[in-house]
């Protein structure tokens, strides 16, 4: 399956930033992700006990195989837009610490 890389903002990679798309990455935003992956683990461990019973007989694989196909690609794409904008930060940041600030 291809991706289109297109509609990924580059951005923060750019310079001459302002200061609004500096701000760091808020600590909700690790929380939601934490919890993403919290939930989407627990349906995973559970379709592995499902999978375990004799009820099912078809086999839950192709849907274990896909949530953590999901759990996966989802992390990539966050982890990727959160390490653009926290190395464009910290780029900002340190440049600020070595070059004073003209008032």
């Amino acid at each position: 399956m291809a991706t289109n890389k297109a509609k990924r903002s580059i951005h923060l990679t750019q310079p001459n930033h302002s200061p609004a798309e500096l701000m760091p990455v808020k600590a909700h935003v690790y929380h939601a992700i934490a919890e993403l992956n919290a939930g989407l683990e627990k349906a995973i461990q559970h379709l592995q006990i499902l999978q375990n019973n004799q009820l099912f007989p078809s086999g839950l694989t192709p849907m274990y195989n896909l949530l953590r196909g999901i759990r996966a690609r989802a992390n990539r794409h966050l982890m990727s837009a959160i390490n653009e904008r926290e190395t464009a930060n910290a780029g900002h940041f340190q440049q600020l610490c070595i070059e004073p600030q003209k008032h």
